[in-house]
This record gives structure tokens, sequence and C-alpha cells, in this order.
């Protein structure tokens, strides 16, 4: 009798066993197909954005072709309907019409204005050539500069001068134009007009007048650029106030995330309690674990689309600031690079900098590879690794044996619960291992306990093991808090150029 009930027992636990490895092949091929449904979302929105801003480069190419055809031919028409083009673009963006608003709306259109043709020649040139007085006019009351360069050093004075347009050098020396400014071959609009007349306007030409447009002009100038400066303070303002935003919201999701990975964490220990006890409660409990799993997928992809939207406005503040693209402040290292870079720190650049590092990684190939090396790996979203007893025996084995305490902090910003967790096994031992003074004077020592056996005798610890001791901590945040740079060596572990 006890044979057969045995029997039914092991068939109940072959049959149950059977079960869960369906469960988990079903629930391992829903996340798969899960990550490639965002891998192609992602790459879908990747090419919209690489689509429109190369629409975005084709219209503004149109724009200026047009521009520069309405001003040699003096179609006002055209060349009004150009500039209510982009005044228009700009209000589709956003751009107000306040006084920041104003300032770059003047600055977009001055830009358009000054655009140049493969020759390096402006709309005005072009229109002192096609002899057009009128657009001429148009174009300099918008912002366009009648003493610009274009092909061989020809100013639009020249050009006009040239074709032998008389109306058009008038208007020309009204607006501020130099008769005086050579071409590259030495040659000014006199000596080369093509009619008498144009020549001796242009000798006639009253010079203090000149000078009087020119001092004009430039104060109008350094009134723009005092302008600009101050448009560009106010929107890097602005900019600064978003970034701080995002990076609030950001880090508001991160904290969700956590706790979501503490209450998977919770529901797969009282899963695996019930099994064990057989409580006729495993369904229960494999439910509240898929119900946990799916909140932490939904805060994962709010935390991702976070950090996507922060990276794009610190990206944006960057070129407000005209800082470009800033490197990135640390070391730098391929996948295949971190054994030499990490275990072995080549050319003692861990060592000389005096910060352990925090390996950034988004794909988690530094976490795989740390996992399976000879470390002490905690994973920190896990509560039973952040226990203050089993770090206190991690960090003590990583001393004892002189091998790595890696702190996995997942894609969750969990540093500070690391240092709360620190000062909990000890007050004031986040600090002091941070800054290394722990391993000074045999102040680890301190973290013994008279309940420890004799493995962690004080005689157990050898000085050239302490030197070996390495403390790393590895994220899939792509931007770490300011904190964490700041106590922390920064390794960006950059991905192969050919891809995945």
């Amino acid at each position: 009798f006890r044979q057969l009930l045995a029997r039914r027992e092991l068939g109940r636990c072959r049959q149950e066993h059977e079960e869960y490895l369906e469960e988990i092949e079903r629930l391992q091929r829903e996340a798969f197909l899960a990550l490639v449904h965002r891998e192609r979302e992602s790459a879908r929105r990747r090419r919209e954005q690489e689509a429109e801003a190369e629409q975005r480069r084709r219209e503004e190419q149109q724009r200026r072709a047009r521009l520069l055809d309405a001003a040699f031919d003096g179609n006002l028409g055209e060349i009004a309907a150009v500039l209510r083009e982009v005044d228009e673009l700009l209000t589709r963006e956003g751009v107000g019409h306040d006084e920041v608003g104003a300032a770059r709306r003047r600055q977009q259109r001055v830009a358009l204005l000054e655009c140049a043709d493969p020759r390096g020649n402006t709309p005005l040139s072009e229109a002192a050539a096609g002899g057009q007085p009128r657009a001429i006019q148009l174009l300099a009351e918008q912002g366009a500069s009648p003493n610009c360069k274009g092909a061989f050093g020809r100013t639009p004075l020249y050009r006009a001068a040239f074709g032998g347009h008389l109306e058009a050098v008038e208007v020309l020396l009204k607006l501020g134009a130099d008769p005086r400014l050579y071409a590259d071959d030495g040659s000014t609009p006199a000596q080369v007009a093509s009619l008498d007349a144009v020549a001796s306007v242009l000798q006639s030409w009253d010079l203090c007048l000149t000078e009087a447009m020119l001092q004009n002009m430039e104060a109008e100038r350094q009134r723009r650029a005092q302008e600009a400066e101050r448009s560009k303070e106010a929107e890097a303002k602005r900019m600064n106030l978003k970034v701080q935003q995002l990076a609030k919201e950001q880090r508001q999701c991160h904290k969700e995330l956590q706790q979501a990975y503490c209450e998977l964490n919770r529901r797969v220990a009282e899963h695996d309690k019930c099994e064990r006890r057989r409580t006729g409660k495993a369904e229960l409990t494999l439910q509240a674990i898929q119900d946990a799993e799916a909140q932490v997928d939904r805060l994962r992809q709010e935390a991702e689309k976070a950090e996507e939207t922060l990276a794009m406005a610190r990206l944006e503040l960057r070129e407000q600031t005209a800082e470009g693209e800033e490197e990135a402040p640390g070391m730098k290292c391929q996948v295949t690079e971190l054994h030499d870079v990490l275990m072995k720190d080549v050319g003692d650049r861990i060592r000389a900098d005096g910060r352990w590092p925090v390996i950034i990684d988004p794909s988690g190939q530094a976490a795989t590879f740390l996992r399976y090396q000879d470390t002490n790996y905690l994973d920190t979203v896990n509560p039973d690794h952040m226990r203050p007893e089993r770090i206190r025996l991690a960090l003590l084995g990583a001393l004892r044996y002189g091998k790595p305490l890696v702190f996995d902090l997942q894609e969750v910003d969990l540093f500070p619960a690391v240092q709360q967790q620190l000062e909990a096994v000890q007050p004031g031992l986040a600090q002091e291992l941070l800054s290394r003074r722990l391993l000074e004077q045999d102040r680890y020592l301190s973290l013994l306990r008279p309940s420890d056996g004799p493995e962690y005798s004080p005689t157990q610890f050898q000085e050239a093991r302490l030197g070996q001791f390495r403390l790393f901590f590895v994220t899939r945040v792509r931007w770490p808090t300011a904190e964490q740079v700041q106590v922390l060596l920064p390794v960006l572990v950059q991905q192969p150029s050919g891809g995945l």
C-alpha cells in the first residue's frame, strides 16, 4: 500500500514537474516575443525619426533653392511665401511669439536669408546679379547683409555693377553696400562696371554715408547677437528645468520598478514555500507571480521610455548650450575587454583614479560576465541578497579570498539602497568602503562577529589577498545619477560596431 501511494505521489510530482516546465517554456516564449516586439517597435520609431529628419532636410534644401531662384527673378510673392513657410513651421514646432520666440524666429529667418548656393552666393547676391531692386530691398529689410561675399569674393554690389543694373546699384548703396570692398582678383565694383552711368554713381558716392550705415549695421549686429545670447540662455534655462523634471520622473519610475521587483521576489518565495508545504495554494501563488511579472514588465517599459526621453532632453540641452557631443566621463571598453579592464586593471587606471567602477552596460552582458566569474555576486533587486548579514558575509568573503564583490543594480537606481544596507551592516561602512579606508589598518576586522566561525579569524586575512579585492557596481541604466558619477568611476561598455 505504501508503494502504491509512493507511485501515485511520484506520478503527481512528475505531472507537476512537466506542467512547470511547460509553463516556464510558455513564459520564456512570451518574453522572447515581447522582447522581439519591443526591438521591432524601437527600430520602427528609429526609422520614422530618420525618415522625418531626411524629409525636413529635403524640404529645407527645396526652400533654399526656391528662395535663390525667386530672388534672381525678382518674384516677391515667392520670397514672401518661403519666409511665411518658415514662420508656420516654427509655429507647428511650438515656438511662440513672446520675446524668446520672436528672437528665435528672427534667427531662423536670417539663417535662411544668409543661405548660399554651391558657389557661395546668397539670395541678396542673386537678386543683385538679376538686377532686382525690389527684391534687394525686401531681403535687406528682413535682415540679409548687403556686403556678403560669394564666389570669387564678389559682393552683391560687385555683381550688380558688373551686370550694369543701375537701379540695383543705387538701392544697394543706400542700404549700406560698401563700394570699397575688393574681390579676390583685386578689382572693385567701379572698376568692373559695364555702364558708364553705374561707374559714375559708384565714383561719386559719398563714403561718409556708407560709414554711417556700416556703423548702424554693426550696432544692429551686436544687438542681434545680444538678443540671441539672451534667447539662448532662456532656452537653456527652460531645457534645464525640463531635464530636472524628466530626471525626477525617471527616478520615480525606477523607484516603482524597484518595489515591483521586491514584490515579485516575495511572490516567488511564497510560491516556493507553498510547493514545499503542499498547501494546495500553488495555483494562486503562481497566478500572483504572473501578475507581479506583468507589473514588472510594464514598469520596466515605462522606465525605459522615461530614460530615453531624458536622454533626448539631455542631448537637446547639450546642443542648446553649444557643447556638442561631449565625451562621457570615465572609461570606455568593449565587452571582450572586461577581463583586462576590471579583473586585471591593465595600466592601473582604476587604482590610479581611486574610485570603484560603476559598469554601465544597457545590454546586460557585463552583468552576465561578472556573475560567472569568481566573484561574490549580489542581486540588489532580490531582498534576500540585500539582507545586512548576507552583505557582511559576502564582503568578508571577498576580502578573505581577494576577489571582487559585485552589486548588480539591474535597470533600477538602487545605489542609495545599497548604501543604506551597508550602513545597516555597520554605521559608516558605506563611506569607508567607497573611499577604500576599510582596507587600511585592519579596519575590516570590525566587521567580524563573535558568532563567526574559525574561517573568519583575523589570521585568515592576508595582505596579498586584500590587495586583490575589488568592488564593482554594474547597471543597465544609460545615464547614472550625478551622485554615482561623483563617487564611482564610470566604465561605459560599448557594443561591437557590427552589432548583434
